[in-house]
């Protein structure tokens, strides 16, 4: 251990000392240094900038995206009046489509933001569906008679003139749409000539009730290809700093949306496509992970989950649990969930979410597929239905420091509360929410960008492995020079 053989101890001890605080120096650089470097160049990548790479991923994604869509087929709605015979509905799908996304209307401004339009384009793939979506029928509920009740509430006179309106034009012929295309109830417009009486009459309704403007009655009516339904979003860019990268901070130029109270209406966290990368005490000590979703306008608390591996690749998942829909039965911060008066509330059993304000006023409650989680009071008169974690939970997982999503399950299902509301049309009918269809928005990262996330973990990695490895070495050096110093490299006794 040395520098030369012929070297004095003096300067064997400088050289080992100087080889020990160059190897440390090495250490630290790889284990921090290069690391830093690596962090710092990739973090400008996943701000929302011209240029950057998840930018122009947001603008012309390569990933697939997917909405897969189930729909439920009631087989006998003749029992709904019957209290003591069980509703029976089987799963028909999924009928899968392409989801592409395009941005339009893109401004950027000084406070770090950026605001936009988007428009969804949903491409049938029949490769990937079951059944046909061209041909197959369904018996489903009527949800626009059912929104027309909800407007009646009950109240005698108003339900007297409609009535007779309803009578004298024979517009309504049972609760349900007996039969439909699967196409037409989805998308195309089934023929509802109450929903076309009510356009005509819309300018005699009450100031605030709002009649969809649809040809016909579907449930995505109006929304396939449409750059105005989404509405207008405002994120963050990150270019201030990059923890902002993608959270919204508002929607239709508002901050709070008027269907929920306090926190609930709050415009917040991210719409899933672009997140923030997350910081080491993020990922040390993970927190929920806030998805704003614009088809119920409101934003869920998903909860950490577990670490999980995708492809190779570290990842981070969340989960939607019973705290989603609680509506202020179990968890106090869903208070606020609650649609009704304060006093009246909690309203609704634990399971579901009333969105009714967000749909133009329809008894729609959203909840997880096949009422996954729900109390179980929403299956008890239900037949065909059948919670399974496996299939119905619903699930984020994201590549932490990039923020990227790496697998996205986001399922939900819309049910319709289906009751007398006070009009003949619906006299009898039990009092119970009924499912609709649900849905599955999935993403699965291709292995191109799996492995450009690849590329920029193992740099990262090989630097902090490189650092200990010189560490270790360092130590060793230090001992042995440290030995030597004491017993080998003694300076010669001097004679008197």
């Amino acid at each position: 251990m040395g520098c030369c053989c012929n070297c004095s101890n003096r300067t064997k001890k400088v050289c080992s000392f100087v080889g020990v605080v160059i190897i440390f120096g090495l250490a630290a650089f790889f284990g921090f240094g290069l690391p830093a470097i690596v962090e710092s160049m990739a973090r400008k990548e996943f701000i929302m900038e011209p240029g950057s790479q998840v930018y122009e991923n947001w603008i012309t994604s390569e990933v697939p995206k997917y909405l897969d869509i189930y729909i439920w087929d009631w087989k006998n709605p003749e029992a709904i009046t019957e209290e003591n015979i069980p509703l029976q509905f089987v799963e028909k799908g999924p009928y899968v489509f392409l989801e592409d996304h395009e941005r339009h209307d893109i401004e950027f401004d000084s406070k770090h933001t950026i605001t936009f339009r988007q428009k969804r384009i949903w491409t049938y793939v029949p490769g990937q569906s079951k059944g046909d979506f061209y041909t197959d029928t369904v018996t489903t509920p009527s949800t626009f008679l059912m929104s027309v009740g909800k407007l009646v509430n009950g109240d005698p006179d108003k339900a007297n003139s409609l009535d007779k309106i309803i009578r004298l034009n024979n517009l309504v012929d049972g609760i349900t749409y007996n039969n439909v295309l699967v196409r037409d109830i989805l998308f195309d417009g089934v023929e509802d000539k109450l929903l076309d009486a009510m356009k005509k009459l819309s300018s005699l309704l009450p100031e605030g009730v709002n009649v969809p403007d649809f040809d016909g009655f579907a449930y995505f009516a109006g929304r396939n290809t449409s750059v105005e339904y989404d509405g207008i979003f405002q994120m963050g860019t990150g270019t201030d700093q990059f923890t902002n990268s993608g959270l919204l901070r508002t929607w239709n130029n508002e901050s709070t949306v008027p269907y929920f109270r306090d926190d609930c209406g709050k415009v917040h966290g991210s719409t899933g496509q672009v997140n923030p990368p997350m910081s080491s005490d993020q990922i040390r000590n993970p927190e929920d992970y806030h998805l704003f979703i614009t088809d119920v306008c409101s934003a869920f608390s998903l909860k950490y989950d577990k670490e999980v591996k995708f492809e190779g690749l570290d990842g981070m998942a969340w989960i939607g649990d019973s705290r989603v829909f609680d509506n202020g039965h179990h968890y106090s911060e869903t208070d606020c969930q609650c649609t009704a008066p304060v006093d009246e509330c909690p309203a609704v059993k634990p399971g579901i979410l009333d969105i009714s304000g967000c749909k133009y006023g329809a008894p729609l409650f959203v909840s997880f597929p096949h009422f996954y989680l729900a109390d179980q009071t929403y299956l008890v008169h239900l037949d065909g239905l059948n919670p399974a974690h496996e299939l119905h939970e619903f699930q984020y997982i994201m590549h932490p420091f990039s923020g990227i999503p790496l697998q996205v399950n986001g399922r939900l299902q819309y049910n319709l509360q289906v009751k007398d509301y006070g009009l003949e049309c619906t006299e009898g009918l039990r009092d119970l929410v009924l499912p609709l269809f649900w849905v599955n928005q999935r993403v699965a990262l291709t292995s191109e960008k799996i492995d450009d996330l690849k590329t920029v973990d193992t740099l990262r990695a090989v630097g902090i492995y490189i650092g200990f490895a010189l560490l270790g070495v360092g130590i060793i050096w230090l001992g042995v020079t440290l030995y030597c110093c004491i017993y080998v490299w003694k300076n010669p006794k001097t004679s008197v």
